[in-house]
């Protein structure tokens, strides 16, 4: 489990899931890590949300409707203010090789040490 508990208290997550109850267990266990966490259900809500100051860690589904994870990284990586947000994907059927511009793939279910070690990651 992440220690640096004083880190994370300040670190904001977006969540990026059209799953309803995804976000909302995601949301829960990162609550109660001392998160903040904001989120999002598709590509074009996140981009919209990444115009808010202090984002630390984006978690991205890969597919969703209106603009999947695959297309949001690509613009992602063209805007220049965000392009260095580190993202870590979580997919029910995750590809075989990590998408550019990503930190960590895991697979849905996510179990919740993983999850946490791979933003404390992204957090150093």
């Amino acid at each position: 489990m992440y220690d640096s508990r004083e880190n994370t208290r300040r670190a904001k997550i977006l969540v990026v899931d059209d799953n309803k109850e995804a976000v909302e267990a995601l949301s829960c266990l990162l609550e109660m890590e001392g998160f903040a966490v904001i989120a999002a259900h598709n590509g074009v809500d996140a981009l919209r949300q990444l115009k808010n100051d202090g984002i630390s860690v984006i978690l991205l589904d890969l597919w969703m409707p209106v603009m999947n994870g695959s297309e949001f990284l690509r613009q992602k990586a063209q805007t220049q203010t965000i392009a260095n947000i580190p993202v870590i994907v979580l997919s029910a059927n995750p590809p075989w090789d990590r998408p550019d511009g990503t930190r960590a793939v895991l697979q849905k279910p996510v179990y919740p040490q993983g999850l946490l070690d791979a933003i404390e990651r992204c957090l150093r």
